[in-house]
């Protein structure tokens, strides 16, 4: 899975289980932009992902961290965001 499609799932859920379309008009996205979302075909921009975090009161930073680390072109980016996150976590 991607995060996207792992942020919108866990998004829904702390609405209380709304529906994808529901996500969509917060998001003000059209349906197939969603679709798009769930077929990994385009990734939620860091600016909906803090729209989503911020709704649904989640770390904005993990989830930020965690799309720059799903985006990241080498290992060696990787491992850095990788202690990026581990010193927020601390």
């Amino acid at each position: 899975m991607s995060l996207s499609t792992d942020l919108i799932d866990a998004f829904k859920e702390a609405q209380g289980g709304i529906s994808d379309y529901r996500v969509a008009q917060l998001l003000e996205v059209k349906t197939p932009t969603m679709t798009k979302y769930r077929k990994e075909m385009l990734p939620l921009s860091p600016e909906k992902v803090l729209f989503l975090c911020e709704l649904a009161g989640f770390d904005s930073v993990d989830w930020l961290l965690a799309l720059y680390r799903e985006r990241a072109k080498c290992d060696k980016e990787r491992s850095i965001i990788d202690a990026l996150r581990n010193r927020t976590a601390a």
